[in-house]
Protein backbone atom coordinates (compact mmCIF):
# COMPACT_ATOMS: atom_id res chain seq x y z
CA UNK A 1 0.00 0.00 0.00
CA UNK A 2 3.19 2.09 0.32
CA UNK A 3 3.91 4.81 2.58
CA UNK A 4 1.24 7.63 3.68
CA UNK A 5 1.87 10.95 3.10
CA UNK A 6 1.98 11.19 7.00
CA UNK A 7 2.72 9.59 9.98
CA UNK A 8 2.48 10.34 13.41
CA UNK A 9 5.67 9.58 15.81
CA UNK A 10 5.36 8.78 19.26
CA UNK A 11 8.60 9.15 21.53
CA UNK A 12 7.56 8.03 25.05
CA UNK A 13 10.78 8.25 27.83
CA UNK A 14 11.06 7.81 30.85
CA UNK A 15 10.36 11.28 31.85
CA UNK A 16 8.63 12.80 28.86
CA UNK A 17 6.49 12.62 26.37
CA UNK A 18 6.39 13.70 22.64
CA UNK A 19 3.79 13.45 19.51
CA UNK A 20 4.69 14.57 16.26
CA UNK A 21 2.31 15.18 13.26
CA UNK A 22 5.01 14.38 10.47
CA UNK A 23 5.24 14.80 6.71
CA UNK A 24 6.80 11.28 5.33
CA UNK A 25 8.77 12.62 2.91
CA UNK A 26 10.33 15.66 4.05
CA UNK A 27 10.27 14.95 7.82
CA UNK A 28 8.69 18.16 7.96
CA UNK A 29 6.84 18.47 12.14
CA UNK A 30 3.27 19.90 10.95
CA UNK A 31 2.41 19.69 14.61
CA UNK A 32 3.88 18.85 17.99
CA UNK A 33 2.76 17.78 21.64
CA UNK A 34 4.71 17.66 24.37
CA UNK A 35 3.88 16.95 28.06
CA UNK A 36 5.95 15.63 31.39
CA UNK A 37 4.16 12.73 31.49
CA UNK A 38 6.84 10.02 31.09
CA UNK A 39 6.23 6.09 31.28
CA UNK A 40 7.18 6.26 34.66
CA UNK A 41 4.70 8.88 36.34
CA UNK A 42 1.92 7.51 33.74
CA UNK A 43 2.47 3.90 35.20
CA UNK A 44 2.64 4.70 38.85
CA UNK A 45 -0.50 6.28 37.70
CA UNK A 46 -1.92 3.41 36.53
CA UNK A 47 -0.91 1.53 39.50
CA UNK A 48 -2.83 3.85 41.91
CA UNK A 49 -6.11 3.01 40.00
CA UNK A 50 -7.87 0.00 39.58
CA UNK A 51 -10.65 0.38 37.20
CA UNK A 52 -8.50 0.12 34.04
CA UNK A 53 -6.16 -2.68 32.40
CA UNK A 54 -2.80 -1.37 31.64
CA UNK A 55 -3.05 -1.34 27.82
CA UNK A 56 -6.39 0.47 28.26
CA UNK A 57 -4.64 3.19 30.53
CA UNK A 58 -2.47 4.29 28.39
CA UNK A 59 -4.26 3.67 25.02
CA UNK A 60 -6.45 6.05 26.63
CA UNK A 61 -3.86 8.77 27.73
CA UNK A 62 -2.27 8.50 24.20
CA UNK A 63 -5.44 9.10 22.30
CA UNK A 64 -5.96 12.25 24.38
CA UNK A 65 -2.70 13.77 23.63
CA UNK A 66 -3.77 12.40 19.76
CA UNK A 67 -6.61 15.04 19.54
CA UNK A 68 -4.63 18.22 20.58
CA UNK A 69 -2.56 17.58 17.04
CA UNK A 70 -5.52 18.61 15.48
CA UNK A 71 -5.11 15.03 12.90
CA UNK A 72 -7.83 15.59 10.36
CA UNK A 73 -7.09 12.63 8.36
CA UNK A 74 -9.84 10.03 6.66
CA UNK A 75 -9.68 6.59 7.79
CA UNK A 76 -7.44 5.25 10.15
CA UNK A 77 -3.83 6.84 11.84
CA UNK A 78 -0.75 5.34 11.45
CA UNK A 79 1.28 5.80 14.53
CA UNK A 80 4.72 5.12 15.01
CA UNK A 81 5.77 4.71 18.68
CA UNK A 82 9.40 3.60 19.62
CA UNK A 83 11.26 4.06 23.15
CA UNK A 84 9.70 2.47 26.63
CA UNK A 85 5.80 2.32 25.35
CA UNK A 86 6.71 -1.25 24.48
CA UNK A 87 8.28 -2.11 27.65
CA UNK A 88 7.41 -3.58 31.13
CA UNK A 89 5.61 -0.70 32.17
CA UNK A 90 4.41 0.69 29.24
CA UNK A 91 1.25 -0.10 27.29
CA UNK A 92 2.51 -3.62 26.23
CA UNK A 93 5.50 -4.93 26.62
CA UNK A 94 7.88 -6.43 23.54
CA UNK A 95 10.91 -8.83 23.44
CA UNK A 96 14.04 -6.99 22.67
CA UNK A 97 15.32 -7.78 19.94
CA UNK A 98 18.96 -9.54 20.30
CA UNK A 99 21.54 -7.91 18.48
CA UNK A 100 23.05 -7.55 15.60
CA UNK A 101 20.61 -4.81 13.98
CA UNK A 102 21.02 -3.85 10.55
CA UNK A 103 21.21 -0.34 9.29
CA UNK A 104 17.73 -0.80 7.85
CA UNK A 105 16.25 -1.73 11.10
CA UNK A 106 16.03 -5.41 9.77
CA UNK A 107 16.13 -7.38 13.19
CA UNK A 108 13.86 -5.41 15.53
CA UNK A 109 10.85 -6.71 16.94
CA UNK A 110 7.83 -4.93 15.74
CA UNK A 111 3.99 -5.18 15.69
CA UNK A 112 0.58 -3.47 14.63
CA UNK A 113 -1.40 -3.01 17.69
CA UNK A 114 -4.80 -1.46 17.26
CA UNK A 115 -5.77 1.06 19.64
CA UNK A 116 -9.42 0.95 20.59
CA UNK A 117 -10.33 0.78 16.65
CA UNK A 118 -9.01 4.64 16.56
CA UNK A 119 -5.56 4.20 15.53
CA UNK A 120 -2.89 1.30 14.05
CA UNK A 121 -0.05 1.84 16.31
CA UNK A 122 3.11 0.31 15.10
CA UNK A 123 5.38 -0.62 18.41
CA UNK A 124 8.66 -1.09 18.45
CA UNK A 125 11.17 -2.82 20.30
CA UNK A 126 14.17 -2.24 22.30
CA UNK A 127 17.29 -3.90 21.24
CA UNK A 128 19.64 -6.23 24.08
CA UNK A 129 23.13 -7.97 24.22
CA UNK A 130 23.87 -10.18 27.10
CA UNK A 131 24.56 -7.67 29.11
CA UNK A 132 22.85 -4.73 28.24
CA UNK A 133 19.70 -3.64 27.05
CA UNK A 134 17.80 -0.10 25.52
CA UNK A 135 15.34 0.74 24.52
CA UNK A 136 14.53 4.53 22.28
CA UNK A 137 18.39 4.51 21.33
CA UNK A 138 18.55 1.98 18.84
CA UNK A 139 15.77 4.03 16.71
CA UNK A 140 18.23 7.19 16.54
CA UNK A 141 21.20 4.91 15.37
CA UNK A 142 19.38 3.94 12.41
CA UNK A 143 18.05 7.06 12.16
CA UNK A 144 21.78 8.17 11.71
CA UNK A 145 23.25 5.27 9.76
CA UNK A 146 22.68 6.78 6.78
CA UNK A 147 25.83 8.68 7.41
CA UNK A 148 27.91 6.07 9.34
CA UNK A 149 29.93 4.27 6.58
CA UNK A 150 28.60 1.01 5.53
CA UNK A 151 32.30 -0.71 5.53
CA UNK A 152 34.10 0.04 8.24
CA UNK A 153 34.26 -0.58 12.20
CA UNK A 154 32.90 2.50 14.38
CA UNK A 155 31.74 3.67 17.66
CA UNK A 156 28.26 5.86 17.53
CA UNK A 157 28.52 7.74 21.03
CA UNK A 158 25.20 9.02 22.24
CA UNK A 159 25.60 11.48 25.19
CA UNK A 160 22.89 11.20 27.82
CA UNK A 161 21.41 10.51 31.17
CA UNK A 162 22.42 7.21 30.08
CA UNK A 163 24.97 7.03 27.42
CA UNK A 164 25.12 4.58 24.61
CA UNK A 165 28.05 3.57 22.75
CA UNK A 166 27.10 1.47 20.04
CA UNK A 167 29.53 -0.43 17.93
CA UNK A 168 28.73 -1.13 14.26
CA UNK A 169 30.91 -3.00 11.69
CA UNK A 170 30.01 -3.62 7.56
CA UNK A 171 26.32 -2.11 7.84
CA UNK A 172 25.10 -3.82 11.22
CA UNK A 173 25.14 -2.36 14.99
CA UNK A 174 27.21 -5.46 16.99
CA UNK A 175 27.18 -4.27 20.63
CA UNK A 176 26.83 -1.47 23.09
CA UNK A 177 27.67 -0.15 26.42
CA UNK A 178 25.82 2.14 28.56
CA UNK A 179 27.16 4.28 30.85
CA UNK A 180 25.12 6.54 33.32
CA UNK A 181 27.34 9.69 32.99
CA UNK A 182 24.14 12.31 33.09
CA UNK A 183 22.75 10.15 35.92
CA UNK A 184 25.52 9.97 38.00
CA UNK A 185 26.00 13.60 37.69
CA UNK A 186 22.71 14.53 38.98
CA UNK A 187 22.72 11.97 42.02
CA UNK A 188 26.86 12.93 43.38
CA UNK A 189 25.36 16.59 42.46
CA UNK A 190 22.40 16.57 44.72
CA UNK A 191 22.31 13.98 47.24
CA UNK A 192 26.34 13.67 48.39
CA UNK A 193 28.47 15.90 50.20
CA UNK A 194 29.45 17.26 47.39
CA UNK A 195 26.40 18.40 47.05
CA UNK A 196 27.56 21.53 49.12
CA UNK A 197 30.61 22.13 46.98
CA UNK A 198 28.95 22.26 43.36
CA UNK A 199 26.25 24.87 41.55
CA UNK A 200 25.30 24.96 37.89
CA UNK A 201 26.47 27.96 36.12
CA UNK A 202 26.42 28.61 32.48
CA UNK A 203 29.55 27.16 30.14
CA UNK A 204 32.62 29.67 29.58
CA UNK A 205 35.45 28.93 28.16
CA UNK A 206 37.32 30.17 31.38
CA UNK A 207 35.89 26.73 32.73
CA UNK A 208 38.08 24.81 29.88
CA UNK A 209 40.99 24.25 31.95
CA UNK A 210 39.12 22.80 35.31
CA UNK A 211 36.93 20.71 32.85
CA UNK A 212 40.09 19.26 31.41
CA UNK A 213 41.78 18.36 34.35
CA UNK A 214 38.81 16.31 35.39
CA UNK A 215 38.53 14.63 31.95
CA UNK A 216 42.51 13.51 32.65
CA UNK A 217 41.57 12.31 35.90
CA UNK A 218 38.57 10.07 34.60
CA UNK A 219 40.72 8.85 31.68
CA UNK A 220 43.29 7.90 33.49
CA UNK A 221 41.13 5.91 36.34
CA UNK A 222 41.49 7.78 38.96
CA UNK A 223 37.62 8.60 39.36
CA UNK A 224 36.67 7.52 42.34
CA UNK A 225 40.06 8.80 44.18
CA UNK A 226 39.39 11.89 42.20
CA UNK A 227 35.90 12.88 43.87
CA UNK A 228 36.05 13.68 46.94
CA UNK A 229 39.04 16.22 46.12
CA UNK A 230 36.29 18.22 45.12
CA UNK A 231 35.08 19.05 48.86
CA UNK A 232 38.67 18.90 49.94
CA UNK A 233 39.75 21.78 46.93
CA UNK A 234 36.85 23.88 48.67
CA UNK A 235 38.05 23.81 52.27
CA UNK A 236 41.78 24.18 51.20
CA UNK A 237 41.96 26.20 48.40
CA UNK A 238 38.47 27.68 48.05
CA UNK A 239 38.09 26.52 44.28
CA UNK A 240 34.90 28.26 43.36
CA UNK A 241 31.06 25.90 43.28
CA UNK A 242 31.12 26.30 39.15
CA UNK A 243 35.00 25.41 38.77
CA UNK A 244 34.05 22.18 40.82
CA UNK A 245 30.91 21.76 38.74
CA UNK A 246 33.12 21.23 35.97
CA UNK A 247 35.52 19.83 37.12
CA UNK A 248 33.05 17.06 38.45
CA UNK A 249 31.71 17.34 34.16
CA UNK A 250 35.35 16.72 33.34
CA UNK A 251 35.77 13.62 35.68
CA UNK A 252 33.17 11.87 34.63
CA UNK A 253 32.96 12.39 31.26
CA UNK A 254 36.40 11.52 31.19
CA UNK A 255 35.85 8.14 33.06
CA UNK A 256 33.27 7.09 30.39
CA UNK A 257 35.65 8.06 27.33
CA UNK A 258 38.39 6.51 28.76
CA UNK A 259 37.94 3.54 26.78
CA UNK A 260 38.87 5.03 23.25
CA UNK A 261 42.37 5.48 24.58
CA UNK A 262 43.24 1.90 23.71
CA UNK A 263 41.27 2.01 20.49
CA UNK A 264 41.59 2.66 17.03
CA UNK A 265 37.90 3.46 16.18
CA UNK A 266 36.59 6.35 15.01
CA UNK A 267 34.18 8.01 17.30
CA UNK A 268 30.67 9.67 15.58
CA UNK A 269 29.30 11.78 18.43
CA UNK A 270 25.55 12.56 18.02
CA UNK A 271 24.78 15.18 20.69
CA UNK A 272 23.92 18.94 20.42
CA UNK A 273 24.02 22.05 22.81
CA UNK A 274 26.97 22.23 25.57
CA UNK A 275 26.98 18.45 25.49
CA UNK A 276 28.46 18.84 22.00
CA UNK A 277 31.13 21.13 23.54
CA UNK A 278 32.25 19.36 26.45
CA UNK A 279 32.21 15.72 24.09
CA UNK A 280 34.48 17.41 21.73
CA UNK A 281 36.95 18.74 23.93
CA UNK A 282 37.30 15.44 26.25
CA UNK A 283 37.68 13.45 23.21
CA UNK A 284 40.05 15.14 21.19
CA UNK A 285 42.44 15.97 24.86
CA UNK A 286 44.04 12.25 24.36
CA UNK A 287 42.59 11.06 21.01
CA UNK A 288 43.84 12.10 17.23
CA UNK A 289 41.01 14.81 16.37
CA UNK A 290 40.98 12.67 12.79
CA UNK A 291 38.90 9.81 14.57
CA UNK A 292 36.17 11.94 15.65
CA UNK A 293 33.23 13.06 13.25
CA UNK A 294 30.26 15.16 14.61
CA UNK A 295 26.99 15.38 13.01
CA UNK A 296 24.73 18.46 12.47
CA UNK A 297 22.23 19.86 14.74
CA UNK A 298 19.72 18.93 12.29
CA UNK A 299 21.06 15.65 11.29
CA UNK A 300 20.63 14.30 15.24
CA UNK A 301 17.33 16.27 15.37
CA UNK A 302 15.83 14.30 12.66
CA UNK A 303 17.74 11.17 13.53
CA UNK A 304 14.58 9.17 15.42
CA UNK A 305 12.06 10.29 12.88
CA UNK A 306 14.41 8.84 9.91
CA UNK A 307 14.21 5.62 12.01
CA UNK A 308 10.98 5.48 12.95
CA UNK A 309 10.29 5.98 8.74
CA UNK A 310 12.25 3.09 7.97
CA UNK A 311 10.69 1.12 9.88
CA UNK A 312 7.12 1.58 9.04
CA UNK A 313 8.42 1.67 5.56
CA UNK A 314 8.79 -2.08 5.92
CA UNK A 315 5.68 -2.31 7.24
CA UNK A 316 3.30 -0.79 4.51
CA UNK A 317 5.45 -1.85 1.34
Amino acid sequence: MGLPEKFISCDWGTSNFRLRLVETHSLRILSEVRTDQGIKKCYQLFTAQSERSQESFFADYLLAQLEKLDVQEAGKVYLVASGMLSSSIGMQELEYCQMPIAFTGEGLISKWHPVKNKLDLLLISGARTNNDVMRGEEMQAIGLSDYLPKNEKGVLLLPGTHSKHIHFDAGRFIDFTTYMTGELFEVIGKHTILSASLEESQWSPLNKDIFLRGVEKGVDNQLMASLFSIRANSLIHKSSSSENYYFLSGLLIGAELSHFKDSSETVFLAVTGIQNELYQLALKSFIPEARIVCFEPQIIETALLVGQRKILEAHVK
